[in-house]
């Protein structure tokens, strides 16, 4: 019964947070939307801010499980890169409340909000890291420094989240990721695999 009240308590919190913000959400409007006591709300988050960790968790979970899912299906090093960038684009999507940190400063308010965004970027890097690792052992990522190339790769994508998410169509963003992976291979590929 428990675990029931949680998740329909976050995943209302999800949506409104994601509609309204942290800062016009209320705790009232979630108790009444998800059908809970306000109390009890209290009684397993204790405030509004830790409710809006709490789906700011999940939201990364579930993002990095959905690209990490989308990577493990592909064989070659070259098509888990790709796939990456492209589940990455699909799945952040849905993940309005983190896309939402970046647009509302969030961090300001509620600094723990960051350490949950930092720590989705090196979970992001670090499955960039594993596979570029892979493509250099298999011979087809030329590659000094991989942490470096990680990080780079992560950051120029998150980069590009904000404005192509919220003004790009699907296909236009399909169309982008082409040409980043171009310029991304292009510079990576070892000359006898071009």
């Amino acid at each position: 019964m428990k675990r029931e009240k949680v998740t329909s308590i976050l995943d209302t919190a999800k949506k409104m947070f994601g509609r309204y913000g942290l800062r016009k959400t209320s705790i009232d409007e979630v108790a009444r939307m998800a059908r809970v006591a306000k109390g009890t709300i209290y009684n397993y988050f204790g405030s509004k801010d830790q409710v809006y960790l709490e789906v700011l968790r999940r939201e990364a979970n579930e993002i990095i499980e959905k690209v990490s899912s989308s990577v493990a299906h592909e064989v070659s090093p070259k098509d888990k890169l790709a796939a990456f960038a492209r589940a990455k684009f699909k799945y952040m999507r849905e993940a309005i409340n983190i896309l939402n940190l970046d647009r509302e400063g969030i961090e300001n308010l509620l600094p723990s909000a960051e350490s949950i965004r930092s720590n989705f970027i090196e979970r992001e890097v670090d499955l960039i890291h594993s596979i570029l690792k892979e493509g250099i052992e298999k011979g087809i990522f030329r590659i000094n420094d991989t942490v470096l190339a990680a990080r780079g790769i992560a950051y120029s994508l998150r980069g590009f989240e904000l404005n192509w998410l919220v003004q790009e169509s699907q296909e236009q963003i399909e169309h982008y990721l082409d040409e980043l992976m171009n310029i991304i291979f292009f510079g990576m590929m070892n000359k006898k695999t071009n």
